[in-house]
């Protein structure tokens, strides 16, 4: 069965990714208790992009996987256009050198220290343009075999492993500049199992909290605030594996959004929503071209510095994301047999 809800879900995820991402070409100065809250609902939506693979996966390959078809096909739709992609700002890194010129540049002049130790660090980590995400969700990927496990458990086992690892992922934090792709993986496994599990009983799900939804808006409220108030820190707090840095409150917070877009949009399974269609459809594409964009408006901010605030955030993110939605369906028409590899659409 298709979820057009899980479509608009997706849309609507990769709107709040480009709109944590805009913050500062919108000139916004975080600094209120409002500014606080209302970036810690914003921010963070990676968890939701993974708690709808974890979702799908059942939902749709777990009753035919086979692993060596399953990851050929995600190297070829996901890891392809990653490498593509990835030349032209890893040449840039690699001139500029940056970002992150300490994890990725050796200490002497050398060619291998200057150029082949950065290029395959940033390849290898996807520490440009915000791609880290597409190392990590291989990753997962690779490991589908343990969620296949997962999967044949019974649901008490389930829900105890998912309230186990998620624990243990409020006190690892996600890594450093997203750089370590073990902790990422450490981080979201939970999230990934969450999404199996609302996937293998969604039925009891909706039955249970339809109408209901306004109560889980509230604990992401307040959890919201919670965060604002005991830290400065946005969406989630990054550190390095074993150092402690308290309770990562925007995890939980996440998990209560996953189940509130899961439910609300469910209601509208039934409705034709193109706008919100074309965005999930080129979802992937806005995540990778949407940062260079954001890059091109950053080197113009100073012209419209006496604007600045949380009120250019909207206009802004529309912005970035209808140019990067251009560009991919220019792509896709340019090559309609290539684009998916090249752009991910």
């Amino acid at each position: 069965m298709y979820l057009n809800s899980f479509d608009y879900f997706r849309a609507i995820t990769i709107i709040l990714i480009v709109m944590g991402h805009c913050y500062a070409i919108a000139g916004w100065q975080i600094e209120t208790f409002f500014d606080r809250t209302f970036a810690n609902m914003v921010s963070g939506g990676t968890s939701l992009f993974v708690f709808i693979s974890g979702f799908l996966f059942y939902h749709v390959f777990y009753h035919r996987f086979e692993y060596k078809s399953f990851i050929k096909k995600k190297i070829k739709n996901v890891y392809s256009p990653y490498i593509f992609l990835s030349i032209l700002p890893i040449c840039y890194a690699l001139y500029v050198k940056m970002p992150y010129k300490e994890y990725f540049f050796g200490p002497t002049d050398t060619f291998y220290d200057q150029l082949v130790r950065p290029a395959f660090l940033y390849f290898w980590h996807g520490g440009v343009m915000v791609y880290w995400y597409i190392p990590f969700i291989m990753t997962i990927f690779l490991i589908s075999p343990l969620f296949i496990f997962f999967i044949r458990l019974d649901t008490q086992k389930q829900i105890r492993i998912v309230a186990i690892l998620s624990i243990i992922s409020a006190f690892v934090h996600r890594p450093v500049h997203n750089i370590s792709i073990i902790q990422s993986v450490i981080y979201f496994t939970p999230v990934y199992m969450f999404g199996i599990l609302c996937s293998m009983q969604k039925e009891y799900i909706y039955e249970k909290l339809k109408g209901k939804e306004y109560i889980i808006c509230g604990v992401i409220v307040l959890l919201a605030m919670l965060q604002a108030c005991t830290t400065n820190v946005c969406s989630n707090i990054q550190k390095n594996i074993f150092e402690f840095n308290g309770v990562d409150i925007a995890y939980f917070q996440k998990l209560c959004m996953c189940l509130v877009f899961m439910v609300f949009l469910h209601r509208f399974e039934d409705k034709n929503i193109k706008f919100l269609k074309q965005i999930a459809a080129s979802s992937f594409s806005i995540y990778f071209l949407h940062g260079w964009f954001i890059f091109f408006i950053s080197k113009l901010r100073n012209y419209y510095a006496d604007f600045w605030g949380l009120h250019l955030l909207p206009p802004m993110s529309f912005v970035v994301i209808a140019c990067s939605y251009a560009l991919a369906l220019g792509v896709k028409k340019a090559f309609p047999q290539k684009s998916r590899m090249l752009v991910g659409w």
